[in-house]
């Protein structure tokens, strides 16, 4: 059985949870984990959206992508995926 707490909530809190995790069809514990879920998704990709913008984190992918640019040049024909579409 997985162990159990209690957290002390206001009451408005608690209602909210309530009325959340029914719209879910989930429990108001799977309802905060999904509400935590996607506040860390959203807070990674914040992240990684302020470490991309920086002027030194362009620069390198620049770099990169003009260290790789020879490997689209290596003389294969094109395959055809378009019957997996």
């Amino acid at each position: 059985m997985t162990d159990m707490t209690t957290i002390k909530v206001p009451v408005e809190l608690r209602d909210r949870i309530s009325r959340l995790a029914s719209s879910q069809h989930t429990t108001m514990a799977g309802a905060v984990e999904r509400a935590l879920d996607a506040a860390e998704t959203q807070a990674f990709w914040a992240e990684v959206r302020a470490t991309m913008l920086t002027p030194e984190a362009r620069a390198d992918l620049r770099r990169a992508t003009e260290r790789l640019s020879g490997t689209l040049r290596d003389g294969l024909e094109p395959e055809d995926w378009s019957e997996y579409e």
